[in-house]
């Protein structure tokens, strides 16, 4: 924060003194005549002027404690206070100030704003008022009166504030567009609509004319609506809110030429601001099929929005999540790489890129670029975790179990971030196997989320590899299924205990449901299914399904099994 102090009012007594001192007639009589609480005064205002607040403090308050007589000494005192965040010291002080000059305009709508700012509306309102009447025809000493009768919902009060308004200052855009607002507030929108439009057609402005547009566009006039945009871009060409306007009503029409036309030079517009931009694109890029059908220009639209506003973060984003979105994770790397050379020290801008790295399933760029800032991921629990499962993805099980158990130490009472540590450290034990760990883990898990899906499946089903404590295993397997009835993997487990304690039937049944919503894509589950058919006698069946599997992934050693249960030799 800079330390200059900004001030518009100076007294009579500071013109003078700085007119004495420029012109060089500063003589030792005229020093004579100048009291000393004047000369310490100057030189407090001196202090005051080149942003020496703590020394123009010291000499106006030492002049105040004297009991000055000044009213310019409270006036700068209240401004060095608001400076240094003491509001209620300011407030003091500005009314001070009114008391030695209650005439003085700039005094009072200080004071009346300080009032505001502590909440002491009517105070502030009396202010106003008095201003009203006693400087009827110098309305912007109480134009902001509106806007406080507005909040207090005394709408009558304002509509008399803007007529005086009004009456000394004549109709403007800002004038009529606060009294539209003012019926709207009212509920009488025909009435606004009709005040706007006679505006509108005697002194119409891109703002009012694009207002007019918007309204006629919500109730679906859509003639209307364009004609106003048309008018507004007639006034003024390059007037945003109507451009934009007008290309959404050409979009949601079906005349995409026309929308793409006004569209795609806004976004390389830098004057248009980013965050409009991003909030808008963010809903166009949400529509797959708008995409998808229209995918030259909507990148169009994106890298114009890109580029123009380099160096900001939101548009960046934006960008990547979109090149991602259309499989070019390249660029979308490469766009958030080159942001962080302006948000180098930011977490949030790191995590951006990881994420897509992540999504990449670039494991070693992931490793490699946490690596080369140890400080700043050392104690983020969230960054952590992704290098961790960069590790596990790259089989680098010890090491990730290193960073996990770092993980649980760091995010101790963050209760979601420990479930999913004690998870995967329950996951990565048992690949190493270390099954006394992994159950140790997965129990602690469970302690903490007893409905936890992914360790009660997992738990259940490294229990009915083992053969053991199938009861405990059903049991943890049915809350899965009954919590989510559509997941292929948790009705797969479910389905494979059952076979195993002998309930081939029901087995299939639920193995079935499994293949309807996407098992019939992995290997594994339809060597399950297979093996269940063939328990039940279905061996033709069986092996139709586990050469099925065998063709998705051949690494299963499924084909060995096969010719071992023709030939009879499997055990």
């Amino acid at each position: 924060m800079s330390n200059v102090i900004n001030f518009r009012h100076i007294t009579r007594t500071f013109s003078i003194s700085v007119f004495l001192l420029l012109s060089g007639v500063y003589t030792l009589s005229a020093q004579e005549k100048i009291s000393g609480e004047e000369v310490l005064y100057m030189e407090g205002l001196k202090e005051y002027n080149v942003g020496s607040a703590d020394k123009a403090l010291s000499i106006f308050s030492s002049l105040a404690r004297k009991g000055s007589k000044n009213d310019a000494v409270y006036y700068y005192l209240s401004n060095i206070y608001s400076y240094k965040n003491k509001p209620d010291s300011a407030l003091v002080m500005m009314e001070r100030a009114v008391r030695l000059d209650p005439g003085n305009t700039w005094y009072n709508t200080q004071l009346a704003s300080l009032y505001l700012s502590n909440e002491q509306t009517e105070d502030a309102i009396k202010i106003y008022e008095s201003l009203r009447k006693s400087h009827t025809q110098q309305v912007e000493l109480y134009d902001g009166l509106i806007d406080i009768y507005v909040k207090q919902k005394k709408l009558n009060q304002a509509l008399e504030v803007l007529e005086d308004i009004e009456k000394y200052a004549g109709k403007s855009e800002a004038s009529c567009l606060t009294r539209y607002n003012l019926f709207i507030f009212q509920n009488k929108r025909d009435e606004a609509l009709k005040y706007l439009s006679d505006f509108d057609k005697e002194n119409g402005t891109p703002r009012t004319a694009t207002i007019l547009g918007d309204y006629y566009s919500s109730v679906k006039e859509d003639s209307l609506a364009m004609e106003y945009y048309s008018k507004a871009i007639s006034i003024e060409p390059s007037y945003v809110p109507a451009v934009f306007g007008q290309a959404e009503l050409n979009r949601v029409n079906n005349r995409f030429g026309p929308y793409f036309r006004s569209m795609i030079p806004l976004m390389a517009n830098p004057v248009v601001t980013s965050e409009m931009k991003v909030e808008y694109l963010s809903q166009i890029i949400s529509n797959q099929r708008f995409v998808e059908t229209f995918l030259p220009q909507v990148d169009t639209l994106v890298i114009n929005m890109y580029h123009a506003h380099p160096g900001d973060s939101s548009s960046t984003y934006l960008y990547a999540r979109y090149m991602a979105q259309t499989g070019r994770g390249e660029l979308a790397s490469e766009a958030l790489k080159e942001n962080l050379r302006y948000f180098g020290e930011s977490r949030a801008a790191h995590r951006e890129y990881l994420s897509i790295l992540y999504f990449m399933e670039d494991w070693d760029n992931i490793i490699s670029h946490i690596e080369k800032y140890p400080m700043m991921f050392a104690y983020d629990p969230g960054l952590l975790e992704i290098k961790g499962l960069a590790y596990a993805q790259k089989e680098m099980i010890p090491e990730a179990i290193g960073v996990f158990k770092n993980v649980l130490y760091i995010a101790k009472g963050d209760s979601a971030m420990e479930v999913r540590a004690l998870s995967v450290l329950g996951d990565l034990s048992y690949q190493t196997g270390n099954r006394k760990d992994a159950y140790k883990y997965y129990r602690k898990t469970l302690s903490k989320a007893p409905s936890y899906n992914p360790v009660l499946n997992n738990y259940a089903y490294y229990l009915s590899l083992e053969g053991k404590q199938l009861d405990k295993a059903y049991k943890m397997s049915k809350k899965t299924v009954d919590s989510e009835p559509d997941n292929p993997t948790y009705l797969d487990t479910f389905a494979w205990i059952l076979h195993l304690t002998g309930k081939d039937l029901e087995a299939k049944a639920i193995i079935k449901h499994a293949l309807v919503y996407g098992g019939n894509e992995s290997a594994a589950i339809l060597d399950h299914y297979a093996e269940i058919l063939y328990k039940l006698n279905e061996h033709d069946l069986a092996f139709r399904y586990w050469e099925q599997a065998d063709k998705i992934d051949p690494s299963l050693g499924i084909a060995d099994k096969i010719k071992q249960i023709k030939e009879g030799t499997r055990k």
